[in-house]
């Protein structure tokens, strides 16, 4: 299956150059779609804002119950555009909107990606 998804410019350009390698999403109500995407599955970013779009392969989905524990299990390294240590990933995370209170009720994605 394909799936479109947007990212800003930092963590975009971070998954082309094979940098970001897991991408960290949490679902919401309204979109739940992540605990639906599988290993071989297509994901097209789309630069947000522009135009400019890269399709990857989906090599893993895992579900974490929080932030830190993603980050400690695929690697802050893997996880982060900004390279950043734990708390500020954390802290990242928790910056995007209604992810620090949507992690609560549905946990954190972490798609693992690797650009075509």
């Amino acid at each position: 299956m394909k799936w479109k998804m947007h990212l800003p410019e930092r963590p975009f350009r971070a998954i082309i150059d094979g940098i970001k390698k897991v991408e960290g999403r949490v679902p919401s109500k309204e979109d739940d779609r992540y605990g639906k995407i599988k290993g071989g599955d297509k994901i097209v970013f789309e630069l947000e804002p522009g135009d400019e779009k890269i399709e990857v392969d989906v090599n893993f989905v895992h579900h974490y119950p929080d932030v830190r524990s993603m980050l400690v299990a695929e690697g802050v390294e893997n996880v982060l555009s900004s390279r950043g240590n734990l708390e500020q990933g954390i802290e990242s995370y928790h910056a995007i909107s209604g992810y620090k209170e949507n992690v609560v009720k549905y946990g954190i994605f972490a798609i693992g990606v690797s650009p075509k």
